[in-house]
């Protein structure tokens, strides 16, 4: 598992590298590049209304919301397809989650903001990182389940081991077996049984 960055770091990290090199030649700051990521098709009599921090054409107008719009639309793909994993603090409850896989059909990454935003639902500060790529199904969902743990456990969420064996089903299936389960369990917290133990040590 890579280590969790940031949504606004995904483009210039994860994504086409040359895509995001030539959108990001368009803009004077990186913020701004992210926004024409998600910035609707422009006005091409009027390309400043793209261009807020800049001049350009209509034709360079619409190469950058191309170009945009290829970079969005690879994130997204990716994320649907489990390749890249995201958390998020959930809009209505205020906890910290994984963004399951066959949510990102209906919900946007918004990159400038850290976002993801949907019609129903809403992430703020989300965070994402690589699934491991292993050669077997069986090893991919292990690997897959140990990369969701570590990133509980990053953020700070305590359950019981049952909770997190439900909530684990919930993300990836009913493929996901008791033994897969508890071998990735063991791989993060290092215990078969029960809550996972809290941090008491003091500075």
């Amino acid at each position: 598992m890579s280590e969790p960055i940031s949504l606004s770091e995904v483009p210039g990290t994860l994504l086409n590298r040359r895509n995001w090199n030539a959108l990001r030649k368009f803009a004077s700051k990186e913020i701004i590049a992210l926004s024409y990521v998600n910035a609707p098709y422009p006005d091409e009599e009027d390309p400043s209304s793209f261009f807020w921090d800049r001049r350009g054409s209509g034709a360079e107008a619409v190469h950058c919301y191309r170009t945009g719009r290829s970079l969005l639309g690879e994130c997204r793909s990716l994320l649907n397809d489990g390749k890249l994993i995201a958390t998020g603090v959930n809009k209505r409850t205020g906890e910290r989650a994984v963004i399951r896989a066959s949510e990102w059909v209906s919900l946007w990454p918004m990159f400038a903001t850290n976002k993801a935003i949907g019609p129903d639902r809403e992430y703020d500060d989300v965070k994402v990182f690589e699934a491991i790529s292993s050669d077997t199904p069986h090893e991919k969902l292990t690997a897959d389940c140990t990369a969701w743990l570590k990133e509980q456990k990053i953020g700070g969420i305590n359950k019981k081991k049952a909770a997190f064996h439900e909530d684990a089903r919930r993300t990836f299936g009913n493929t996901l077996t008791h033994a897969i389960f508890d071998a990735a369990y063991l791989a993060v917290f290092g215990r078969g049984r029960g809550r996972p133990k809290r941090n008491t040590a003091k500075s």
